[in-house]
């Protein structure tokens, strides 16, 4: 079989009709937004988690973050400049203008020192939206992983490292009761957005949905939610499930390909980015239709271009299996694709589990193996399905994958 050379995922390239952060800005907006690696702890929690795990959580939601900031940017056109030397005065933020920032830095001899707040400012914030995690999503037992929200400060206070997302209510999941959102040297002035995050875990029951409720702790020790009673929590709302459905958690996947992330659910492949999207009831090649939902995957256009979806973490206990099946579509003599399965444990590289060509011959292909055969057991692990085109590509490069799950 030929070699696949296997094409490198790039990072996020933002186009040139927005602001581009810098490197410090980017690196600002990613750490801000997972502040796991300098929780404090409390005694109550240190044999759940270390230092390392907190570290290993930043660095997996380093990419998720840079995905929703390049989906943001892709549905604003237009982004605001900031002054080169920002003072306190705030200009107007139009309502169409999503200011991506997760903290502006200090200068180093500042003549006006920007984040000092007088006493009576007040401290308000509006929940935009979840970044990782969507409400609903099944978690498996024990799973560690990282809630991210996106909230505006509305309110005329500046926030700085003083300010943390702290537990209110509800399941006590969280692996600290307090994170900072912002490291030392930055601070988010009124209409700037934020990610802010928590880092989670999953309990060991079974078949329970749990519910978690985190405000934000002001640098004067007030406790600040949603709304005009300023008494609307952030929450994160998941289940707790032995097995994990791909279609039933379609909203928690990653979709990527050569030029980029997108937004997973895109249908239209073309030579500027490929295609993961739900189908109802889809036919096989063999003919065959199963009545029930499956993903459609389709590179971008182009030779040999390549796409993936990937979904994660997720921990598993021994004696667990993964399946899928997959083929071409019905009708398509010129679809031909190799599709490959990786595993990642966070922190580590990829390693590759299965690689298979699929062309229109007729009959469906499938993958079914004990984790245990693999070794990806009792820890938590990303599951990477990656479709890479034969040759030119053309719409007839559309690969559908059925009942996708691990049990």
């Amino acid at each position: 079989m030929k070699k696949i050379v296997f094409l490198l995922i790039g990072m996020v390239v933002l186009s040139a009709c927005v602001k581009t952060p810098d490197s410090v800005s980017l690196e600002a907006t990613v750490n801000a937004a997972v502040q796991t690696a300098i929780a404090p702890y409390e005694s109550r929690y240190e044999s759940f988690v270390t230092e390392e795990d907190l570290e290993l959580s930043q660095q997996e939601q380093n990419k998720t973050i840079q995905q929703f900031i390049s989906e943001q940017m892709d549905r604003n056109s237009i982004i605001r400049e900031e002054p080169e030397n920002p003072t306190t005065e705030t200009s107007e933020v139009l309502p169409e203008t999503v200011v991506i920032n997760a903290g502006t830095k200090i200068p180093p001899t500042p003549t006006v020192v920007p984040y000092i707040n007088s006493d009576t400012c007040v401290d308000r914030f509006e929940y935009i939206s979840d970044i990782t995690i969507p409400d609903g999503m099944v978690i498996t037992p024990y799973t560690l992983f990282t809630k991210t929200w996106y909230i505006k400060n509305t309110g005329d206070c500046t926030w700085n490292s003083n300010y943390s997302l702290v537990y209110q209510s509800g399941a006590e999941v969280g692996q600290a009761k307090s994170f900072p959102i912002l490291n030392p040297g930055y601070y988010i002035k009124p209409g700037e957005s934020l990610a802010v995050s928590a880092l989670l875990e999953a309990p060991a029951q079974k078949g329970n949905t749990y519910t978690t409720y985190w405000a934000l702790k002001t640098a004067r020790g007030e406790i600040v939610g949603d709304g005009e009673a300023k008494n609307v929590y952030l929450s994160s709302s998941f289940r707790v499930e032995p097995t994990f459905d791909v279609i039933q958690n379609f909203n928690a996947l990653s979709c990527y390909d050569d030029h980029g992330y997108f937004t997973c659910g895109l249908r239209n492949q073309s030579s500027e980015h490929g295609a993961v999207y739900i189908e109802q009831s889809p036919n096989f090649e063999s003919g065959r239709n199963q009545g029930k939902p499956a993903i459609v995957v389709a590179p971008p256009l182009g030779e040999n271009t390549v796409i993936r979806y990937e979904f994660g973490p997720l921990r598993f206990p021994r004696g667990s299996w993964f399946y899928t099946n997959f083929c071409c579509f019905p009708n398509t003599p010129h679809c031909d694709a190799q599709i490959r399965l990786y595993v990642r444990k966070p922190g580590y590289g990829e390693t590759l589990v299965q690689e298979i060509r699929e062309w229109n011959d007729g009959f469906m292909g499938e993958w079914k193996f004990r984790l245990d055969d693999i070794g990806v057991f009792d820890q938590d692990y990303f599951y990477i399905i990656e479709v890479q085109t034969n040759g030119g590509a053309d719409k007839e490069d559309l690969i559908t994958f059925g009942n996708t799950r691990i049990y």
